[in-house]
């Protein structure tokens, strides 16, 4: 159980790597804030892919939910940070 939720952790947070890396803002304005959240987010989730590569061990069923929650996020956003941070409540 525990070799197969660390290996759909992982393809998710590649999964999120890639999909905000390939993000294409065609015409969007650039916003530092949303620029620096998906940094932030590359960042975190490449750090626990490296992590679960070259340091393994029992990942739980909840991290890799965790994971996937966010890759689903992300790709329903289709890579756009600022559609994950916006609140339509003004």
């Amino acid at each position: 159980m525990h070799v197969s939720s660390a290996l759909v952790a992982l393809a998710a947070h590649f999964a999120v790597i890639v999909r905000v890396l390939t993000y294409r803002k065609n015409g969007a304005r650039h916003r530092f804030h949303v620029a620096w959240a998906a940094w932030v987010i590359v960042a975190i989730s490449g750090g626990s892919a490296i992590e679960l590569l070259f340091h393994p061990k029992p990942t739980g069923f909840f991290h890799a939910a965790l994971a996937v929650l966010l890759a689903v996020l992300v790709y329903l956003a289709r890579g756009n940070v600022a559609r994950l941070l916006r609140s339509d409540e003004a």
